[in-house]
């Protein structure tokens, strides 16, 4: 590969990550955003639809449970902005020009871990907020859903191989320094 076609492979990198960069930083504004309006804007029958699944409906969804709700999702969210939060330092290293360095190791690292605590956090949250949902309904009529789909397997895994991803890096990155230093 000749000099020119690197350099012109590195500014592309660059734009592009600066551009991705961009929407993490969209997307860590607009995730919470869009978690409550969801929750603010959410009427009885959707409730029901989206979350009873014809078990056993709500008879009222009062502004205190509704707050509940939109404060468990918040707490479901934070893996989610801290996930954008790495993905947005990843992109900017590439956009300065910083491909396998130690900060580019800790960053995706930390976007493996949160995708795997974002699967974890659903893993608890769907049968808290089912609960909480339900929780007005007269005894017998409350529910509790705990299930597993793949969303969330797909968000352990990949966050599992971006871990183990890293911790190569890391070493290839450390090798690579050793070697630098030996004469």
């Amino acid at each position: 590969m000749t000099m020119k076609s690197q350099e012109a492979n590195r500014q592309r990198i660059g734009r592009i990550s600066r551009r991705f960069a961009g929407v993490c930083s969209a997307l860590m504004v607009g995730a919470p955003v869009l978690v409550a309006v969801y929750w603010l804007t959410l009427d009885l029958a959707e409730l029901n639809a989206a979350w009873m699944e014809g078990v056993a409906g709500v008879a009222s969804f009062p502004p205190w449970l509704r707050g509940v709700c939109l404060a468990l999702s918040l707490v479901l969210a934070w893996p989610l902005v801290l996930g954008l939060v790495h993905l947005r330092r990843l992109f900017r290293l590439y956009a300065a020009g910083a491909m396998f360095g130690e900060r580019n190791v800790a960053a995706l690292r930390g976007f493996g871990l949160s995708l795997a605590l974002f699967a974890v956090g659903q893993l608890i949250y769907t049968p808290i907020m089912a609960l909480t949902i339900s929780s007005g309904n007269p005894p017998g009529q409350r529910v509790i859903s705990v299930g597993i789909d793949a969303g969330m397997a797909l968000a352990a895994v990949a966050g599992g191989v971006l871990m183990v991803i890293a911790w190569v890096m890391d070493e290839a990155r450390k090798i690579d320094e050793d070697q630098q230093l030996t004469v």
